[in-house]
């Protein structure tokens, strides 16, 4: 190809995605590197991370105040000040013990990759899947859970659910672990929860998280502001940590710097944590050979969408229907490369 077309080429290409690259500016598009609007350093430079950023937070706040009477007052403000809401004996113990028994005991297709040295294991629970489970079906329609997740979410859906079990220290050759880092999911408010089905300690790595890290503080704003900046250099002059794709990592030092002290949840099983992944977060270290099975909820929605919905179990349907052709898509790649191999049959305990 000469020179001449081939910046012909690009210059085509590139008003073909325009549209796509516009639209993602003004939803949960973060990738730094695949559009070169949210990756343009002079845009950053004059503010345009900053600006999404504090647009989606304030979008945010107006839905969880339309939302309130989801949940009871304590649990909004624990989620509003601390990031997280924490429950300890979630379910009734003879309703934990048949999800437990269930989950444990589990056969059907199971999709496994490798972080760091761990293995891990899920399920996503599609409509399907719920029919012949019968405690996760209870578990998804438990209305304490059901108001919590709406709530914690501002978009008045249910989250999208998965079985995870964690292999810790398994005979796996090492790959980069993303989840050791500390880091935010993303630029803006978004939720995900563990229920615990077994208990957490240093021995099977717990959720480490940075209480009131969620929140829009100037040192925190003044970090973003940095790390935009970062994440628009290219080649050598970019650090690593995943700075292109949004998921910002965040050090020791610049943690204390802006005032914060992480917690780290070692609890029993049967207990809930619903977090906003804005605020900082990280799986610790599992410290022995180890498992952790949970049952995983997320829920990520377009932050610039000042409402919610008013159907919230039909949208539910939809965007689990949507996800999971997602997936399938995805798995084609990953399978490939060896990222990622699906088989049938039990998780490994």
């Amino acid at each position: 190809m000469t020179a001449d077309k081939y910046v012909n080429t690009r210059f085509f290409k590139k008003i073909y995605l325009l549209p796509k690259w516009l639209l993602e500016l003004f939803s949960w598009g973060k990738s730094f590197r695949n559009n070169p609007i949210i990756g343009s350093y002079w845009l950053n430079r004059c503010g345009l991370h900053v600006a999404r950023v504090v647009i989606a937070h304030g979008l945010f706040r107006f839905r969880l105040l339309l939302l309130s009477p989801l949940v009871p007052a304590e649990d909004r403000r624990q989620f509003r000040e601390q990031g997280f809401v924490l429950k300890h004996n979630f379910l009734p113990r003879a309703d934990f013990e048949k999800l437990a028994q269930e989950l444990q005991s589990y056969q059907g297709d199971v999709r496994e990759f490798v972080e760091g040295t761990t293995l891990t294991q899920r399920v996503f629970i599609t409509a399907d899947e719920r029919a012949r489970m019968p405690a996760m079906k209870a578990l998804i329609e438990n209305p304490h859970l059901d108001r919590l997740t709406r709530y914690c979410s501002s978009k008045n859906r249910r989250p999208l659910y998965y079985v995870e079990n964690l292999c810790n220290h398994a005979n796996v050759a090492p790959r980069p672990d993303p989840q050791r880092d500390m880091h935010a999911d993303t630029f803006h408010p978004c939720v995900k929860g563990w229920l615990y089905l077994d208990d957490v300690d240093d021995g099977n790595g717990p959720f480490i998280y940075v209480p009131k890290s969620h929140r829009l503080s100037w040192r925190r704003l003044k970090w973003e502001y940095r790390q935009s900046l970062e994440a628009c250099k290219h080649g050598d002059k970019r650090q690593s940590g995943r700075y292109w794709d949004g998921s910002f990592r965040v050090s020791d030092c610049e943690l204390a710097a802006m005032g914060f002290v992480p917690k780290i949840f070692r609890v029993p099983a049967n207990t809930l944590v619903v977090a906003n992944v804005h605020g900082f977060h990280c799986r610790g270290e599992a410290k022995q050979q180890s498992h952790r099975m949970t049952v995983w909820m997320q829920a990520r929605d377009n932050p610039f969408n000042p409402l919610f919905t008013f159907w919230p179990e039909s949208t539910a349907r939809l965007f689990e229907w949507g996800w999971g052709k997602v997936l399938r898509r995805l798995d084609g790649a990953r399978l490939a490369s060896g990222e990622q191999r699906n088989f049938g049959g039990k998780f490994s305990r």
